[in-house]
């Protein structure tokens, strides 16, 4: 066996061999977790002995799990010809169980499992029994609160008695058709596997005696029911091994709770600990500002990331003048790093908000840097971008059928398929445009829908005649509001983000506004329209070689050599709501996340003026760079000013960037004295300077 520890430090090596009693290994970012879970089974079969169907482990992916079997199997030592076969997910134990023992809870042993859209039209047609109106109680919305309610995640006495209502009726339904069709979705292979073991307690202590080992990865995203599940499995049995880490819980969202690694500590009391704090991802510099950064979160356990690399860069600070100088000097710096040898896939941009990659698509394509957009559709292909641009479509071209089509259901105006289908006949027989069919819509439709008709064209007529009248941010602003877009979008669990994106869309056309104000706004927004559609049609999904952008939740797994964490601003990262709450700690995990996964190089950006909402503010720095501390950080200015001339004296800001490792200057208040020729300054819109003449 000591070939299988030969590559394991100290801390690794403790957490392998440390096989008896409970034992929690707080596994740091990048610190070899799944390397010593793989060896400490390895261990347990080859060196002790124990069968492999005494073992479990349980993660909370299919792709890491496969990934756990197929290291067991490639360590030199494995003698067996098979992976324990009980290396599984939550949920693909609890079907392997439920199976066995269908019967015990009155199921068919070839009981089916609901998708997540399976699920979905359950309850659709559930809600229509119930005569439920779906554009006031949308059905994804009762599907979330159904799900809540049923994983015990909420408390219905907090919503008013119309919803409670509705949620119990439906919940009921719903619980009953999928018995008797003998379904199952995901939270009932948790919860029915908890209600064998509480009410069986010969299969409980069954599968006490089977599992002599129990190890459980990712400890940190276990939710309520699964580690109810894992005490229920293991009964008297202490032989428990977790791995966690408390500063990567970053999916309460999703109902994990980061106090189940509390609750471990008071249920065993006489546990192990093992601290895995060796890095083998990052320089020392990158690790050094992630334990700046997470050790302002109080209820922790403490420890801290080291490497056996070389210190590295200065995690590099970059402020604009504004956002697209924000993403202007990123591609500049890909550019320069990929002339050094770097690749494309060296690269990785990550945001707080989705609505953050429309910029750097819009600038990536126009620099010609390929990129991918990761667990996330492109800017210009989410539905409600593709709704608002259908509007302006329309308004351009009214004989565009798709178009028209969309429009007129987004948001449902009573108007269904079949009179659609009317009118396009009606206009195809006819030689019409949609338009001047909406004028004979009383020769082939009933009295009610041409109203409503005749109501939609009042309206897209108005919104033709604000196009020529109203900047383009208050138009822009009129067509969601008088539409009753945004109104329909209060039900949507998307809400926020839809709204961020529609936000961020409308800055974009503000933006470009400006590069086409000689033209008329027809033939201004008919370019704008042709530049969108061009880029949702680009390919980048797939490409080979390119930079990767995604959400920080989205990161946590990867690795890059080069990290950009990009609009650490106050209200985005970390958000308005986080502060609002006055507990930023999940915010401030997640920059943890952030920053590690950064190996050779991390770069912070942000701008001194960003358009949020349409409205144009400075900003203020995300108190998360002010936590990594000066003596860590290079902070960079603007490498040009090609869109502002030169000045022989700077007028500085008076707030500028919360690290003061530069001397700053307000040149309001300065006399000759106070500042000489050749002192260092820095601009809040030029960056960088220094004093050429007095």
């Amino acid at each position: 066996m000591s070939n299988l520890l030969e590559n394991l430090n100290e801390k690794q090596r403790e957490a392998v061999l440390q096989t008896e009693g409970p034992v929690m290994a707080i596994a740091g970012a990048g610190s070899g977790k799944t390397s010593v879970l793989t060896k400490r089974i390895a261990y347990l079969i080859n060196g002790l002995g124990i069968d492999p169907e005494s073992i479990l482990a349980l993660t909370f992916t299919n792709k890491a799990a496969k990934e756990m079997r197929d290291r067991i199997t490639d360590t030199p030592e494995y003698k067996h010809h098979r992976a324990p076969s009980w290396v599984s997910t939550f949920h693909a134990m609890c079907v392997r169980i439920l199976r066995e023992h269908h019967a015990s809870l009155n199921y068919r042993r070839n009981f089916q499992i609901l998708d997540d859209d399976d699920s979905t039209q359950l309850i659709k047609s559930i809600c229509k029994e119930l005569h439920i109106d779906p554009k006031i109680h949308k059905v994804k919305d009762v599907k979330r609160l159904v799900q809540k309610y049923k994983m015990k995640r909420i408390d219905l006495s907090m919503y008013d008695a119309g919803i409670q209502v509705i949620v119990e009726r439906v919940f009921e339904r719903y619980t009953d058709a999928l018995r008797r069709n003998h379904l199952m979705d995901f939270d009932d292979l948790l919860l029915l596997t908890i209600q064998l073991f509480e009410t069986n307690e010969v299969v409980r202590s069954m599968y006490e005696r089977k599992f002599q080992y129990v190890m459980i990865d990712e400890f940190q995203d276990t939710n309520n029911i699964q580690y109810k599940l894992v005490q229920l499995l293991l009964g008297e049995n202490q032989n428990l091994f977790i791995v966690g880490d408390e500063d990567q819980s970053i999916y309460k969202f999703r109902g994990a709770n980061i106090k189940n690694i509390r609750k471990f500590q008071k249920d065993y009391p006489k546990h192990h600990i093992v601290l895995l704090e060796q890095n083998y991802r990052s320089t020392n510099t990158i690790l050094e500002a992630a334990n700046k950064v997470i050790k302002n979160n109080k209820s922790r356990i403490p420890k801290n990331l080291f490497s056996n690399k070389d210190k590295g860069d200065l995690i590099t600070y970059y402020k604009g003048a504004t956002s697209r100088d924000e993403v202007e000097y990123i591609a500049m710096q890909i550019h320069k790093l990929v002339r050094k040898g770097y690749k494309y896939n060296d690269f990785a941009i990550l945001y707080r908000i989705n609505a953050a990659s429309r910029a750097f698509e819009d600038v990536f394509l126009q620099k010609h840097i390929p990129y991918r957009i990761y667990g996330n559709t492109s800017f210009f292909k989410r539905k409600e971008i593709k709704d608002l641009t259908a509007y302006l479509r329309l308004l351009l071209e009214s004989d565009d059928e798709v178009t028209f089509e969309r429009v007129i259901t987004s948001p449902r105006r009573g108007i269904g398929k079949t009179t659609i289908d009317k009118l396009v006949q009606y206009k195809q027989d006819n030689n019409l445009t949609m338009f001047e069919t909406l004028d004979h819509a009383s020769d082939i439709l009933g009295q009610s829908a041409c109203a409503k008709l005749e109501a939609f064209k009042t309206q897209m007529v108005k919104f033709r005649k604000d196009l020529d009248s109203l900047p383009f941010d208050k138009f822009i602003d009129t067509i969601l509001k008088e539409s009753g877009y945004l109104e329909s979008l209060e039900k949507d669990d998307k809400k926020e983000i839809r709204i961020e994106n529609l936000m961020e869309f409308k800055n974009m056309l503000y933006e470009n506004e400006k590069i086409y104000h000689e033209y008329s706004r027809e033939e201004m927004l008919m370019f704008l329209l042709e530049e969108v559609t061009l880029k949702s049609e680009e390919k980048n999904s797939d490409v080979e070689d390119g930079v990767t952008m995604l959400s920080l939740h989205a990161a946590k797994g990867l690795e890059f050599r080069v990290v950009f964490i990009v609009n650490m601003e106050m209200n985005i990262f970390p958000t308005s709501r986080a502060i609002g709450e006055g507990d930023i700690s999940e915010e401030r995990r997640l920059m943890y996340v952030g920053i590690t996964r950064a190996k050779e190089k991390l770069y912070l950006t942000n701008s001194n003026v960003r358009m949020t909402f349409g409205d144009t503010a400075i900003t203020t720095d995300s108190n998360f760079i002010n936590e990594i501390g000066e003596e860590l950080i290079e902070i960079k200015g603007f490498s040009e000013y090609t869109s502002k001339p030169h000045k022989e004296v700077y007028k500085i800001a008076s707030k500028t960037n919360s690290i003061n490792r530069k001397k700053k200057a307000n040149m309001d208040n300065y006399q000759e004295n106070e500042l000489n020729k050749g002192d260092k300054v820095v601009h809040s819109d030029f960056g960088e300077g220094k004093t050429i003449k007095l």
